[in-house]
């Protein structure tokens, strides 16, 4: 760029500072016109963005209702919590009242020897005990390092067979005592020996060789309604779909499987919650501030329109089955669009109040391929998913800021082009004006000179 710090050196008319002023006055307007429509071009990708995250955060409650499971939360009532309690699934569980009356507890099997003098010192032999638990059979190998009480334990306690061993300080001797690890018939332990004749002591085959039976092997045992149940634990599953029992003693008590309100209700509120979110990122977007006499950056916008007619379209329609039905659209069930504000109230109440009275049509309203929530789901992603309505706006949106930006660099071009032709310009020109004033200054001395000639 040609140099202008001598640039009316000749004139005293131009300048560097006159060419900055003329080029300012050219640069700024446009400057000024691609910063207003870059911010405001930001400023609609970052509201899609927050749109689309509100959007996003309905998906969850969606699914959950379209897919039937947020009704399917269940509480248990029970009538006689010292005899039984119950444990409810996450989903597949059976409704109904159950009357269960046990009769017996399921216990672990504990076997003890005879008393001992010592636990420690005293060698009981060498050779094999044999423990057959549950159908299977484990050797435990007694040798000099373990053939003591304690020995003996620790060993079984080590050999994984189903069985856990101590020793007992009865005050007047030391005993051997094992229990099965778990509970039942099925789990009743038998022991034989191989070896020395000592181990025989430790022997037992259900009769009264060695060890002796402290506490029987016993299945639980309970009738449901009327229908006889064994079971080898006191957890007893499987008799009730989605529902496990407790069993804490024998009697009897009485069971209710019913679905719990307050936890469907909050699956419903959570939508509710996630909707009105959304409403007031879409006024902020695209509301009219009247004090401020201005809207936002999408005021008016296309897509905001669209967004908001299925939404309002979600709100009133109704499933086909349900035509006929006292629950056809979300206002029956307490959701109603608020005209002030465009959210929903939500009446935590009346919805508790058609969920108890009409559970099966409450949950078609929201569920399956036909329900609310299948709609709203499909609408949803239409806007947000992978090139989806939000994205193709937010593309078109960056192409605009990259065409910003040809534009800054086309103007920067411009000025600098615009620049050094006024330098050139007004170089010519103070250099023109420079030999104007050089000519008139010589005219001038020429004139002075003949001024004396001229008096005389």
């Amino acid at each position: 760029m040609a140099s202008i710090t001598s640039l009316g050196a000749g004139s005293g008319i131009f300048s560097s500072d006159l060419v900055d002023k003329l080029v300012e006055a050219e640069r700024v307007p446009t400057e000024n016109r691609l910063d207003n429509k870059e911010q405001s071009v930001q400023a609609k990708i970052s509201a899609f963005g927050a749109l689309k995250s509100a959007l996003e955060a309905m998906q969850s409650p969606l699914e959950g209702l379209m897919s039937g499971k947020a009704f399917e939360a269940y509480a248990s009532k029970i009538s006689n919590e010292a005899v039984a309690g119950a444990t409810i699934a996450e989903s597949g569980v059976s409704r109904g009242s159950y009357t269960l009356n046990v009769s017996q507890l399921a216990q672990r099997q504990s076997l003890a020897s005879t008393s001992m003098v010592d636990k420690d010192t005293t060698a009981y032999g060498s050779g094999t005990l044999t423990f057959n638990v549950g159908g299977v059979s484990t050797d435990i190998t007694i040798n000099s390092s373990n053939n003591t009480l304690e020995g003996i334990a620790s060993a079984i306690n080590e050999a994984g067979a189903g069985v856990s061993a101590g020793v007992v300080d009865t005050g007047s001797g030391y005993r051997l005592v094992m229990t099965s690890d778990e509970s039942g018939t099925d789990n009743a332990i038998t022991v034989t020996t191989a070896g020395d004749a000592a181990l025989s002591q430790f022997e037992f085959d259900g009769g009264g060789s060695g060890m002796s039976q402290t506490v029987a092997a016993l299945d639980a045992k309970l009738d449901v309604n009327g229908i006889a149940i064994t079971r080898s634990s006191n957890t007893v599953e499987g008799v009730i779909e989605g529902v496990t029992f407790d069993l804490k003693s024998a009697g009897t008590s009485i069971v209710t499987i019913a679905s719990d309100p307050d936890k469907v209700t909050e699956s419903v509120q959570e939508f509710v919650d996630k909707y009105n979110a959304l409403q007031d990122v879409i006024k902020k977007a695209s509301g009219y501030d009247a004090g401020a006499e201005r809207g936002g950056v999408l005021t008016g916008d296309s897509t905001i329109r669209s967004l908001q007619n299925d939404l309002r379209a979600m709100l009133t329609d109704i499933p086909d089955g349900l035509q006929n039905s006292p629950v056809r659209m979300l206002a029956d069930i307490g959701i109603s669009t608020n005209p002030d504000t465009g959210k929903l109230d939500f009446s935590a109440d009346k919805f508790k109040e058609q969920l108890f009275a009409n559970p099966d049509d409450v949950t078609a309203l929201f569920s399956g391929d036909n329900g609310i929530a299948a709609r709203a789901l499909e609408s949803v992603e239409s806007y947000v998913q992978s090139s989806g309505r939000f994205d193709n706006r937010t593309e078109g949106l960056s192409k605009t800021l990259e065409d910003i930006q040809d534009q800054r660099i086309r103007l920067a071009d411009k000025t600098e082009s615009l620049r050094a032709r006024l330098v050139k310009q007004f170089s010519a020109a103070d250099s023109l004006i420079a030999q104007l004033q050089s000519t008139g200054n010589f005219v001038s001395q020429q004139l002075e000179a003949l001024a004396p000639q001229n008096n005389k």
